[in-house]
């Protein structure tokens, strides 16, 4: 090249050096604009960086996602753009802004994306656009502000923040919880507003307070929310404007709002608790042991069946004892109760019937299932209407799951009126042939784990007077009981014989004010339906009369009688006809 020529270009070239260096664009402070977003942002960890991207609908569904508005940098970044609801499915452009790491990021289910909790992440990323996450102002008072609540608390586990958020009406069906009142931090948030009262179905704000954990959460079923026990937990929370469980003091029994649906999370402890039973409870749930109750019993069904509460329901107070080694069950006040074995931990109601010591037998058990496996000899009562009940199975030697007092007439203990026996537990056998004797037909069986046979003579089996269960003690335990007393033949004029029987019936009116009866008359079928009907009610208004006249209020006791038409026993034989000859005290 010419040297002229090249002394001309030369300061040309270099003029346009310095326009090489400059990006095409222009200013610097332009977003970086790839076509396709990454998977995640981890590549712009530690930077500021504001990046603009584009997500296929084919990357808008791939990945895993954890925190709300603000996110860890390796979350899924597609997906958490529609998570935060910048996209839908179909895809599109999106702007991301990088931030510094945060020490939670709460987890939510929204536009049917569900982002998990993760605790302190190094790096973080936000969607411009999108609602973002308010920063704790500096006073601890004043509450943490989400839009949205996330699924549950465990992001905020071992703080004392407050915070306020939102409940969707379609995240209230989900999730579990544990507790009552207080939670679990991993109970579904939103469910177990639901279940503290704090919402209804269609959702709402909310405002909770992260806890210490507690050493026990009961879970019991309200507002159509069942929520479940459990033992020692690291984090809890509770709503601000909901009932608070107070705290057990040495002085008194701990007071919940309403009780639990068993007390297995009290299991292990001796505590005292005050709670209440809505009737709703009262009907729910399976019972095992007598007066003492295996703590995973249910707690308002099991104060029915003791005779604590009516089907109204109400306030109990219970105390949690150590396991027993059986816990036998029985009917009573409608209420069928299980037997069980060996159980780690029990309760029983204060105020009601207790398992002592006394000087006569106790009530015989419906059957001898919850003695099995033991070598144990037991004496008790069959009152003549307990004769009545139950299958039996085997003869003189009986499955342990035979009804106790229909066996010992089989056996020929007592009579069908009733009667004490005494009996031994005895391991299982090969087979049971059943019989038919004293008007009771046993049932064949193969092999059975455990049995039991009466001690003792057979007694002679003709009729006799009827047992008399405890009056007081079979009121509290079933509602009711049958009253055997004499009358003059074809009169309803009371025998001197009767006395006792209703001495013990007004000294139960007397012990418990709040009791009022209704009085049934019965009659066997011996005469003419037109004679009975009128003379079944003159006796139970012949004993309403005694006991006013004994010093118990009228408006307390009423009487109606139903004559021959609801028979207990079989009117065929003498036995049968004595039981059905009674008067009925009922509870009402």
């Amino acid at each position: 090249m010419p040297r002229a020529l090249l002394s001309l270009l030369l300061p040309l070239l270099l003029a346009a050096a310095p326009a090489l260096g400059q990006p095409l664009g222009g200013s610097s402070k332009a977003p970086a604009a790839p076509s396709q977003c990454p998977d995640n942002m981890e590549a712009y960890a530690d930077s500021n960086e504001v990046l603009t991207c584009t997500c296929p609908a084919a990357q808008a569904g791939q990945g895993a996602v954890w925190g709300s508005d603000t996110y860890t940098a390796d979350s899924a970044t597609c997906r958490a753009a529609v998570h935060a609801g910048i996209l839908g499915r179909q895809g599109g452009t999106v702007t991301v802004e990088m931030l510094p790491g945060q020490p939670r990021y709460p987890g939510t289910t929204r536009n049917g994306v569900q982002s998990q909790n993760y605790g302190s992440y190094g790096a973080s990323y936000r969607f411009q656009g999108s609602p973002q996450q308010a920063q704790a102002p500096a006073a601890p008072a004043a509450p943490t502000n989400l839009g949205q609540c996330p699924d549950t608390m465990e992001a905020f586990a071992n703080s004392a923040e407050v915070v306020t958020c939102g409940c969707p009406a379609a995240q209230l069906g989900q999730g579990s919880v544990w507790g009552s009142d207080t939670y679990t931090s991993d109970s579904a948030t939103c469910r177990a507003a639901l279940h503290a009262g704090i919402l209804g179905r269609q959702g709402g704000q909310v405002t909770l307070e992260m806890l210490p954990g507690q050493p026990r959460y009961p879970g019991m079923t309200r507002n159509g929310v069942q929520s479940q026990n459990y033992g020692s937990y690291g984090s809890s929370y509770r709503f601000q404007g909901a009932p608070q469980s107070a705290q057990a003091t040495p002085a008194g029994p701990a007071a919940i709002s309403q009780c639990p649906d068993d007390m297995t999370a009290y299991a292990d402890s001796s505590e005292t608790v005050t709670c209440s039973c809505p009737a709703a409870q009262i009907g729910q749930g399976s019972v095992w042991g007598t007066d003492t109750y295996t703590a995973d019993s249910a707690t308002c069904r099991a104060a029915l069946h003791a005779g604590i509460l009516g089907r109204q329901g109400g306030q109990v107070t219970l105390e949690m004892l150590p396991g027993a080694a059986r816990y036998p069950g029985t009917t009573r006040n409608g209420v069928q109760s299980q037997n069980y074995g060996a159980y780690g931990a029990s309760y029983r109601f204060q105020g009601g019937p207790r398992q002592a010591a006394s000087a006569g037998p106790q009530l015989c058990p419906d059957d001898m299932t919850s003695y099995a496996d033991s070598g144990e000899a037991l004496s008790c009562l069959c009152p003549g209407e307990a004769t009545l009940r139950g299958a039996v199975w085997g003869t003189d030697t009986y499955t342990a799951d035979s009804a106790t007092c229909r066996a010992a007439v089989h056996a020929g203990m007592i009579a069908q009126t009733g009667g004490t026996v005494a009996l031994q537990m005895l391991p299982g056998a090969a087979r049971y042939p059943g019989t038919t004797r004293n008007g009771v037909q046993s049932q064949n069986y193969g092999a059975y784990n455990a049995s039991y046979r009466f001690t003792g003579n057979p007694r002679a089996t003709k009729s006799s007077a009827p047992v008399q269960a405890p009056v007081a003690e079979t009121l509290q335990r079933t509602g009711q009981v049958q009253l055997y007393i004499t009358f003059r033949t074809n009169s309803a004029d009371l025998d001197i014989s009767a006395a006792p029987v209703l001495t013990q019936l007004r000294d139960a009116l007397v012990a418990d004010p709040a009791l009022r009866l209704r009085l049934i008359g019965h009659t066997d079928s011996t005469g003419s339906a037109a004679t009975n009907l009128p003379l079944s009610q003159r006796r139970a208004e012949s004993v309403r009369q005694w006991l006013v006249a004994a010093g118990i209020p009228a408006e307390r006791l009423s009487s109606e009688g139903r004559g021959p038409n609801e028979p207990i026993a079989d009117n065929g034989s003498e036995s049968g006809r004595a039981l059905n000859r009674r008067v009925q005290a009922a509870r009402l």
